[in-house]
């Protein structure tokens, strides 16, 4: 009895082993299979991968125009840096900074009224100052008590500079900001928009321009100086009178429909010996005393107040005429005043005592930049000719007015605007030797 269990036991145990062995063996054989397969699978993959890689971009179909030089199945490089990121039209255009430091009013008729540039207060309140990008150029505009020889920018390399050249204190200081140009290491190109001499004697400037060694590549010069070769010297207008905080006036805020309370104006001084003293005498006869505003003082004054300014810009805007003699210089503010207004100036077309007159460039004189751009101004040679231009402005209806109020304003922007364009040309020319 004991045999036969000790019989079974050893049948079932070799049953076990037996079992349990085929089993291992019928695992492995489907392994070796499996992996045959899987083998011949991923050779099958990689042969028609290789087949039709020409064809495949696994980043898009947007790298396929980045050229012969993109290796194919190879990430982009990202640029992490945004300055590296640049469009066609930018990597094709460089911006060129340009610094205005204005050292004078007529700094304030260049960037707002020319170029329409804002101008922002700094914390200080002693300095002033505004950015504007035109076409290609970033210029940069300061003004202001802080604008001295020790506190502006060291590193400019681009500089317009507008200076009062007019009298002996004033070029005394325009010549210390001349002198000290040299010291400024990064300078690159100096240009010099210049309030000139009422008699046109510039001849001090000349000894800073480039083409006599100096720093200064050209000047926009105002008045008729015979200078102006469009060389190295350009002609710029005197316009309003910014010193005296005469505003930038839009077409809109101006009442062209509405009768004006005169015929004629004038607002100003009067110079002993003058042809103003014979304007005077006409405008106090009648009837012209009745139908136009005069205001006149005997010394010339350099402030206004606020009252004051009001009274001189409201005589214009309530004028259909703004009558305009002679000063020190034929050309005065109240020339651009009018126009901005749509009064009509009526000018003394004679020329002043002094140096002004014809250039190599033109025999136009006087009033050279307003007769070539075919300003809307009645010119007269004499005062007591004003007789007859106002009885025929008497005759004229108020639609004639009105048709003449417009195109007075629009000649007057479309100057500013041809302006704008001559300026932005000739730094481009000579500073980055560009032509538009």
């Amino acid at each position: 009895m004991r045999w036969n269990c000790k019989l079974l036991a050893f049948l079932i145990l070799v049953t076990y082993f037996f079992v349990s062995f085929y089993t291992g063996y019928l695992l492995v054989i489907h392994r070796l299979e499996k992996s045959s397969y899987e083998l011949q699978r991923i050779r099958a993959l990689t042969e028609i991968t290789e087949d039709d890689d020409n064809g495949w971009n696994p980043w898009g179909e947007e790298f396929e125009k980045e050229g012969s030089y993109m290796h194919r199945h190879k990430a982009p490089k990202i640029l992490w840096n945004k300055e590296d990121i640049k469009s066609d039209k930018a990597s094709n255009t460089t911006t060129h900074i340009v610094d205005i430091w204005s050292i004078a009013a007529i700094g304030q008729y260049l960037w707002e009224h020319i170029l329409g540039g804002d101008t922002k207060f700094g914390t200080s309140n002693t300095w002033s100052h505004g950015e504007k990008k035109i076409d290609n150029i970033e210029f940069r505009y300061k003004v202001g008590p802080a604008v001295t020889l020790h506190g502006v920018p060291q590193d400019v390399k681009n500089l317009v500079l507008v200076l009062n050249g007019r009298e002996v204190s004033k070029i005394k200081a325009a010549k210390e900001w001349l002198n000290y140009l040299p010291s400024l290491s990064d300078l690159q190109h100096v240009a010099v928009v210049l309030l000139g001499n009422e008699q046109c004697n510039n001849d001090w400037i000349k000894h800073y321009m480039k083409v006599n060694g100096g720093r200064i590549d050209f000047v926009f010069l105002v008045y008729d100086s015979p200078d102006i070769d469009n060389r190295n010297f350009y002609q710029w207008p005197l316009g309003v009178a910014t010193y005296r905080d005469f505003p930038n006036i839009e077409r809109s805020e101006v009442p062209i429909y509405n009768k004006r309370k005169f015929v004629c104006n004038f607002m100003g001084t009067i110079y002993k010996n003058s042809s103003r003293e014979v304007l005077l005498d006409v405008l106090r006869t009648e009837p012209l005393r009745s139908i136009c505003s005069v205001k006149a003082r005997q010394m010339w004054l350099p402030q206004e107040t606020d009252q004051s300014r009001e009274d001189y810009i409201n005589a214009l805007e309530d004028s259909d005429l703004t009558l305009n003699p002679v000063g020190q210089n034929t050309e005065c503010y109240r020339i651009y005043e009018a126009l901005a207004l749509g009064s009509l100036p009526v000018v003394e077309d004679v020329m002043t005592p002094g140096n002004c007159g014809k250039s190599s460039m033109s025999e136009t004189v006087p009033l050279r930049i307003l007769k070539e751009q075919k300003a809307p101004i009645k010119y007269i040679k004499d005062w007591k000719e004003l007789r007859s231009v106002l009885s025929n402005e008497l005759k004229l209806s108020i639609e004639g007015k009105i048709k003449r109020r417009k195109e007075l304003m629009l000649w007057y922007e479309n100057f500013k605007s041809k302006l704008r364009e001559h300026f932005i040309h000739v730094v481009q020319e000579k500073f980055f030797n560009l032509n538009r």
